[in-house]
C-alpha cells in the first residue's frame, strides 16, 4: 500500500461552515430520525434494513437446507415448506438485492458526483419508508399463517384463488405494489439526479462505474417495472373481484402472467447486478494502483446489457409451447446477450493483469466475485440453448444458475464494498483478519451449497420438493449442499461480528485511507452534513489521481469555489457537460414522506382484509400528504439570483431546466410503460382467446366526443401554460378553470358510458381488461385534475410569474400524457374492434 495521499485542504471562513451545518444537519431525537432527508442517512438505513432481510432470508434457506438434507426428512410440512420458499425468495429477491444495491448508491451518488444530496431528498425518504412498510407488511403475514406459498414467481393457475384460497397470494400481490412505488419513485430520483445535479465539469464521460450500473438499472425499472404492476394488480383482481384475466374457460391465458412476469424479471436480474458490477469496476482499480482498463467500453457494456435484458424474457418460457421461430430468435439473443457481461470481465482482468494489485479483504471478495461470475454466467449461457433448457427446466441445475448469480453477482460485490467504504460510512477501517476468515468461508461455503446443485440437476433433482425418497443417487449431494449453507452462513456471522466490532473499535481512516481516486474520498470520513464545504469543480475521471497519471491539462478544483450557504444549496447542470445552469433549492426535513409511506401501507391493509373504509381512509391520507408536500414552501420558492464563480445564476429553474420537469418526465414515462403493458395483454388475449373477442361490440359515438374533450382540453392547457410563461396570469387562470371543465365532462361521460356497455368486468377477459384499462385511464384523469385544481389555487393566489411557473410546466406535462394515453386505449379498444 502506497503512503497516504495529500488531499487538498479547503479554506472557508468559519461563519459560513458553520452556516452550512447549521443548515444541513437533521435535528437529534425521534423528530429528526423520521423526518431526515440526509441521502448518506437513507443510504445507510437501506443497507442495514436489507442486510437485516439477508439474514431472515438465509435462515429461511437454512431451514429449507436442513429438511432436504437426507432423503425422507419431514422436519417440515409440505405447507410450511412452499410458504418458506417462497418467502425466501421474495425476501432475497425484492427486499435484499436491489435495496442493498440502492443503500450504496444513496450514499455515495451525492459524493461521487459533487453534489449535496439528491435531486428529490423527501423523494429519497419516500422510497426508504415506503420499502419498510412493505416488508413490515410482507412479514405480517407470518403471525397469520398466511404467508405467500405459490413461489417469488407465483405462477397462474396455481396461485388463483381456486386453489390458493387464503390471504397467501394476496400478501404477495400487495406487497409488490408497494414495491413498485418504492423502486419507482427511487429510480426517477436516480435519473434526475444524474442528469441535473452533477458537479460543474462533471461529463458522462468521467463518471464512476457504479454511476453508470445505478442509472442502467434506474431506467430499467421505470420501464420493466410496469409489467410486475401489471400483473399484480391483474392477480389480485382476479382473486377478490372475479375478473378473468388468466381464466382461459373466460377468455384469459394462464401464460399472460409469464408474459408480464419474465418482461419484468430479466431486466430486474440486471437490476441487482449492474450497480453490483459497478462497485467492482471503481474499487478493483484502487487496489490496482491503475483506472480501470476500457472504461469507456465498459461504460457502454453496462448500459448495452440493460438495454438488450428487455429482449431475452422469453427464455424463462422456452418449455410452454413457443413456436420455433420464437425459439430460436430468444435463443440466440440470450446467448448474445453475454458478450457485454465478457467485456466488463476481460476489462477486470486485464486491470489486475497490468495493476499492481494487493488483497486486503474487500479486493478478496473482488476476486471471490468474478470467479462466482464465470461460473453463473457460464450455466446461464448452457440454459440458453432450447434443447438443454427443454432437458433442465425445472430442475435444480436452474437454481444453481440463479443463486451463482445473485450470491456471486450480488452478494459478494456487496461485501466487498461495505469493506471498502466502511471507512467512509463510520471513519474506522474494519478488521482484515477476520476479513480474511469472513472471505474463505463465504467463498467455500457458498460454492458447497450452489456447485452440487447443477449435478443433482443433471441427474433429475426437481426444484420446489420438500422431500424425496432414497436411492435416487441425490443424498450425498444435497447434504454436501446443507454443510455448505451453514458454512456461507457461519460467513455470514463473521462480517456481521465485523461490523459491529469496527463500529467502534476500528482503527481510524482517515479521508482516503485507500488512495482512492474518486471524488468522495476528498471529503471527511464520514462526511458532514452538508458533503462539500466547496462545491468542486471537475477536470478528469480521476480527480484524486491527477498529479501522477497526467491524463490531460485540465485539472480539478476541490478546495476552494462557491460555498452556496444561503438555504440548502446545490447547482442545476446541464445533462451532458455539466455546465452550471441554475442553483437549487432543496426542502427542509419533512414527515411527510413517512406519512405518506403509511397511509400507503393502510391503503395496503384495507384492500387486504375488504375493509373500504380502512383502504378510504389511507387514500385520503396519501392525497393530503401529496398536496402538502407539494404546497410550496419558502426554502424551495423562486428568489432571484445568486451570484457564484460561474456567474449570476438564477435560484430555481423553470420548464426543461428544472428538476420538477424531468422527475414529471420520468413519472409519465413509466405510467406510459404501464399503459403499454396492459394493451399488450389485450391484444395478447385478443390473438389467443378461443372465445369471441370482443364479447360485445363497443359504442363508438360517444367515446369519440370524449376523445374531442380530452383533445381541446389539451390544447386549452397548452394556451394556459404558454401565458404562464409571459406572465399572462388572467390566461393562465382561465384555462386552467376551462381544462378542469372539460376533464370533469370527460369523466361524467366516460360515467354514462359504463352505463350502456354490454360487457362487465366480470363477465369475461375482454369485459375485465376493459373495465381495467379505462378505469385506470379514469384515474389518472382524475389526479390530472387534482393537480390542475391545486395548481389554479395557486394562481388566485398569485404564486406565478413568468419566470416562476414550474408546476404549471409539469401539471400541462402529465395532462399532454393523460390525452395521448387516451388516444392510444380509443384505437386499441373502441376503433380496432370495428376494423376486424
Amino acid at each position: 500500500m502506497s503512503a497516504a495521499p495529500v488531499l487538498p485542504t479547503v479554506t472557508v471562513d468559519r461563519a459560513p461552515l458553520e452556516r452550512l451545518r447549521e443548515t444541513w444537519e437533521t435535528p437529534r431525537g425521534w423528530r429528526g430520525w423520521l423526518s431526515t432527508v440526509d441521502h448518506k442517512t437513507i443510504g445507510l438505513r437501506y443497507l442495514v434494513t436489507s442486510i437485516a432481510f439477508l439474514v431472515i432470508g438465509g435462515a429461511e434457506a437454512l431451514l429449507m437446507r436442513a429438511q432436504l438434507a437426507v432423503s425422507g426428512q419431514h422436519l417440515l410440512t409440505a405447507g410450511w415448506y412452499d410458504q418458506l420458499f417462497s418467502m425466501h425468495g421474495v425476501t432475497m429477491i425484492f427486499l435484499y438485492a436491489a435495496p442493498v444495491l440502492s443503500g450504496f448508491s444513496n450514499y455515495l451518488w451525492p459524493l461521487m458526483l459533487g453534489s449535496r444530496d439528491m435531486a428529490y431528498p423527501r423523494l429519497n425518504a419516500l422510497s426508504y419508508w415506503t420499502y419498510l412498510v412493505a416488508g413490515i407488511f410482507l412479514y405480517t403475514s407470518l403471525p397469520l399463517g398466511a404467508m405467500p406459498n405459490a413461489g417469488w414467481f407465483d405462477y397462474v393457475p396455481f396461485a388463483a384463488r381456486e386453489f390458493d384460497p387464503g390471504l397467501n397470494v394476496d400478501f404477495y400481490a400487495l406487497t409488490l405494489l408497494l414495491l413498485a412505488v418504492s423502486t419507482t419513485v427511487g429510480s426517477i430520483n436516480f435519473v434526475t439526479t444524474l442528469f441535473k445535479t452533477r458537479a460543474p465539469g462533471m461529463s458522462l464521460n468521467r463518471l464512476p462505474i457504479l454511476v453508470w450500473g445505478t442509472l442502467t438499472a434506474s431506467f430499467a425499472n421505470l420501464f420493466a417495472l410496469p409489467a410486475l404492476s401489471a400483473a399484480a394488480v391483474m392477480l389480485f383482481l382476479d382473486r377478490r373481484v372475479g375478473t378473468h384475466f388468466f381464466d382461459a374457460a373466460a377468455g384469459g391465458h394462464p401464460l399472460l402472467w409469464q408474459h408480464l412476469f419474465w418482461m419484468f424479471g430479466h431486466p430486474w436480474v440486471y437490476v441487482v447486478v449492474l450497480p453490483a458490477m459497478g462497485i467492482v469496476s471503481d474499487a478493483l482499480p484502487t487496489f490496482c494502483r491503475r483506472p480501470l482498463v476500457g472504461y469507456t467500453f465498459v461504460a457502454l457494456a453496462t448500459v448495452t446489457t440493460g438495454i438488450l435484458g428487455f429482449g431475452v424474457w422469453l427464455h424463462h418460457m422456452f418449455a410452454t409451447g413457443i413456436p420455433p421461430l420464437a425459439l430460436a430468435f430468444f435463443g440466440a439473443s440470450s446467448i448474445f446477450i453475454t458478450i457485454p457481461s465478457a467485456v466488463a470481465v476481460f476489462a477486470w482482468l486485464a486491470t489486475l493483469w497490468d495493476g499492481q494489485p494487493w488483497y486486503p479483504a474487500a479486493m478478496k471478495f473482488m476476486l471471490g466475485f468474478i470467479a462466482l461470475f464465470v461460473i453463473g454466467g457460464v450455466s446461464g449461457v448452457m440454459t440458453a440453448a432450447v434443447p438443454f433448457d427443454w432437458q433442465l427446466t425445472d430442475t435444480y441445475f436452474v437454481v444453481a444458475h440463479l443463486h451463482y448469480v445473485l450470491v456471486g453477482i450480488n452478494v459478494f460485490p456487496v461485501v466487498a464494498g461495505v469493506y471498502y467504504w466502511f471507512p467512509k460510512f463510520t471513519g474506522r477501517l474494519m478488521d482484515e483478519t477476520l476479513g480474511t476468515w469472513n472471505f474463505w468461508t463465504m467463498f467455500v461455503g457458498a460454492n458447497l451449497v450452489f456447485f452440487p446443485m447443477h449435478i443433482v440437476g443433471l441427474l433429475g433433482m426437481p426444484r420446489r420438493i420438500y422431500t424425496y425418497p432414497a436411492g435416487l443417487g441425490w443424498d450425498a449431494y444435497n447434504t454436501v449442499e446443507t454443510v455448505g449453507a451453514f458454512l456461507f452462513a457461519l460467513g455470514v456471522v463473521l462480517f456481521a461480528v465485523n461490523v459491529l466490532r469496527s463500529r467502534r473499535g476500528g482503527a481510524l481512516a482517515g479521508a482516503n485511507p485507500w488512495d482512492a481516486p474518486t471524488l468522495e474520498w476528498s471529503v471527511p470520513s464520514p462526511p458532514p452534513p452538508y458533503n462539500f464545504a466547496v462545491l468542486p469543480t471537475i477536470g478528469s475521471r480521476h480527480p484524486l489521481w491527477e498529479s501522477r497519471l497526467e491524463e490531460g491539462s485540465a485539472r480539478s478544483v476541490l478546495d476552494r469555489g462557491p460555498v452556496l450557504a444561503d438555504g440548502r444549496e446545490t447547482f442545476a447542470t446541464t445533462p451532458l457537460d455539466a455546465e452550471a445552469t441554475a442553483v437549487m433549492r432543496m426542502p427542509e426535513d419533512s414527515y411527510a414522506p413517512v406519512l405518506l409511506a403509511a397511509s400507503l401501507g393502510v391503503v395496503a391493509y384495507g384492500l387486504l382484509f375488504s375493509l373500504l373504509w380502512l383502504a378510504a381512509l389511507g387514500t385520503v391520507g396519501t392525497a393530503a400528504c401529496a398536496i402538502a408536500w407539494l404546497w410550496p414552501d419558502a426554502a424551495t420558492a423562486f428568489v432571484g439570483t445568486e451570484v457564484t464563480s460561474f456567474g449570476e445564476l438564477p435560484v430555481g429553474a423553470s420548464g426543461r431546466r428544472s428538476v420538477g420537469w424531468w422527475g414529471m418526465a420520468g413519472a409519465v414515462a413509466t405510467e406510459g410503460a404501464f399503459f403499454a403493458y396492459l394493451l399488450f395483454s389485450y391484444f395478447y388475449l385478443a390473438s389467443m382467446s378461443g372465445n369471441a373477442w370482443p364479447s360485445a361490440m363497443p359504442g363508438f359515438g360517444l367515446p369519440l366526443l370524449n376523445t374531442a374533450i380530452l383533445l381541446a382540453s389539451s390544447v386549452v392547457v397548452w394556451w394556459a401554460e404558454r401565458g404562464a410563461r409571459v406572465g399572462a396570469t388572467a390566461r393562465l387562470r382561465t384555462g386552467l378553470a376551462i381544462a378542469i371543465a372539460l376533464g370533469v365532462a370527460f369523466l361524467a361521460l366516460q360515467a354514462v358510458e359504463y352505463g350502456r356497455e354490454r360487457a362487465s368486468a366480470t363477465h369475461d377477459a375482454y369485459g375485465s381488461l376493459f373495465y381495467t384499462i379505462t378505469g385506470f385511464h379514469g384515474a389518472h384523469v382524475l389526479v390530472g385534475l387534482v393537480m390542475l385544481a391545486v395548481v389554479l389555487v395557486r394562481a388566485l393566489r398569485g404564486h406565478f410569474a413568468a419566470r416562476r411557473h414550474e408546476a404549471v410546466t409539469n401539471v400541462a406535462l402529465y395532462w399532454h400524457f393523460v390525452d395521448a394515453v387516451w388516444l392510444a386505449v380509443f384505437t386499441s379498444l373502441y376503433v380496432s374492434p370495428h376494423l376486424r
